[in-house]
């Protein structure tokens, strides 16, 4: 029985792999059916204006719930300069089977960066069963900044549910992680991280959707010098627990949650 299950679960794991290495394989062609001639970094034109694909930071999944359908996250690039720039977030749900979008939402400049740079994105396909047995899947957005002096690091969650009309935004900007401080350049040092869970509760609310938890852990730590040594000195974490509601047609976040954790 153990070496039948291990052969079921290496099965498993293998169309896993497969299927993932389908979406990498084919990437580049979908993204030609979503936006054609964007090859080469063409630029090309929407109701916004003009834009060109990053095709670099554009990832897939498949959506291990629906798995007839791929997540698409793609960067619109609206301006580019080598200090700053503005982009959209373009979330697209594919069926693959058929070769065609399904649905698709452009988020306008969630992208934009200046001293502080997206670093890439990552498809959340945990199962967020917000309201009764939908899924909800989520889009995370990594950022930091190029200083070793300042360093600073973020990763912002965003959720999405896909209904008959098309895809809707039920939450953004909830920071799940980040980490920041300062140095002198030599040892003495301060820096902060915070580190997040995002739970669906059973507790039903306005409109049917579940209430949500976020969990968050605090934990600080300095740089200094003793004994002639550099040493680190670890403060005891905090921890801070907080609802978050369904209402006005999106989950809003406590003001706690949106104000800088520093």
């Amino acid at each position: 029985m153990k070496g039948l299950f291990a052969t079921a679960l290496g099965g498993l794991l293998s169309v896993s792999v497969a299927l993932a290495d389908d979406c990498a394989v084919q990437l580049s062609a979908w993204l030609e059916l979503a936006h054609p001639g964007h090859a080469g970094g063409a630029w090309l034109q929407d109701e916004r204006g003009a834009y060109r694909v990053d095709g670099e930071q554009s990832i897939c999944k498949i959506w291990p719930a629906r798995p007839q359908l791929t997540l698409l996250a793609v960067p619109l690039v609206r301006e580019a300069q080598p200090d700053q720039g503005q982009s959209d977030l373009e979330i697209l749900v594919l069926d693959h089977t058929r070769q065609d979008v399904v649905a698709r939402l452009v988020e306008p400049n969630l992208l934009d960066w200046d001293a502080i740079y997206v670093d890439r994105l990552v498809l959340d396909t945990a199962p967020y069963r917000l309201r009764g047995d939908d899924l909800a899947f989520g889009v995370r957005i990594n950022r930091r900044n190029g200083s070793w002096m300042n360093p600073f690091a973020e990763t912002e969650l965003a959720l999405y549910e896909l209904k008959a009309q098309g895809l809707r935004p039920l939450m953004g900007g909830l920071v799940v992680e980040s980490f920041g401080g300062e140095r002198d350049g030599d040892c003495t040092a301060s820096f902060g991280e915070a580190k997040g869970v995002l739970i669906v509760t059973d507790k039903v609310g306005r409109d049917g959707y579940r209430d949500l938890i976020f969990r968050q852990t605090y934990t600080g730590r300095r740089m200094v010098v003793a004994d002639g040594e550099c040493q680190t000195i670890e403060a005891d974490a905090r921890r801070g627990q907080f609802r978050i509601e369904y209402d006005e047609e999106r989950y809003l976040l406590p003001i706690e949650l949106v104000s800088d954790p520093y």
